[in-house]
């Protein structure tokens, strides 16, 4: 019996992406129409007409599959890490490296200015 190779995902590359959100927004069609005719899943081109809407054309550059899980990850869990160990390397590598001397330039005074 002969057996079908499983299907290979398509890549859709970040021009693509854009004529699918333009598709959608801009030429008003459904996202199942686009999803067929571009050969993606329907949910795909709504995640990716939701980003576009969120963030602009930057969301065109994203990976698609960054979930809902994941940006809760990085937001909660990766930044503030990020922020923590910033901190202690800059505390303990900030006091090895010397401060400039920097010396304030007097002010001078004009004749016009009158007593003070």
């Amino acid at each position: 019996m002969k057996t079908k190779p499983p299907p290979r995902r398509q890549i859709i590359t970040t021009v693509q992406r854009a004529q699918i959100v333009q598709h959608v927004i801009v030429d008003g069609w459904t996202n199942d129409k686009v999803a067929t005719a571009f050969g993606v899943s329907s949910r795909l081109v709504e995640v990716w007409v939701d980003d576009y809407r969120r963030y602009g054309m930057a969301s065109l550059r994203q990976d698609p599959r960054r979930t809902f899980v994941a940006e809760t990850l990085q937001l909660s869990v990766w930044r503030p890490l990020r922020a923590t160990l910033h901190k202690i390397f800059a505390g303990v590598f900030g006091s090895l490296t010397p401060e400039p001397l920097v010396q304030p330039l007097p002010l001078r005074r004009s004749n016009k200015d009158g007593p003070h």
